[in-house]
């Protein structure tokens, strides 16, 4: 009876020891210059930005800049479950940066 405890325990640590496989991502706003254009977008963010929109911030302002766009503005970050729902939304700007 103690092996098989044993044994339940320690699969219990290893599954709780194994990382989050879950993604996460950003729904924002951008917009160039000359000519003014605006566009919404859904970009995956790292792990740690999950939930912290000024991490979500930092982590999208210079993929957008290097595109030639300023970010305005993080709207929510989210999980596998919120993103197809925006997809159509995004449109080409869907997972772009």
């Amino acid at each position: 009876m103690r092996f098989k405890t044993a044994i339940l325990a320690l699969g219990a640590t290893l599954a709780m020891a194994l990382p989050a496989s879950a993604a996460c991502y950003a729904d924002y706003r951008a917009q160039q210059n000359n000519p003014v254009r605006f566009h919404y977008g859904v970009a995956q963010i790292p792990d740690n930005a999950c939930g912290n929109v000024n991490a979500a911030t930092q982590a999208l302002r210079g993929r957008l800049a290097s595109g030639g766009w300023t970010l305005v503005n993080v709207l929510s970050t989210f999980g596998d479950d919120g993103l197809s729902s925006r997809r159509a939304n995004a449109g080409s700007f869907y997972l772009r940066y």
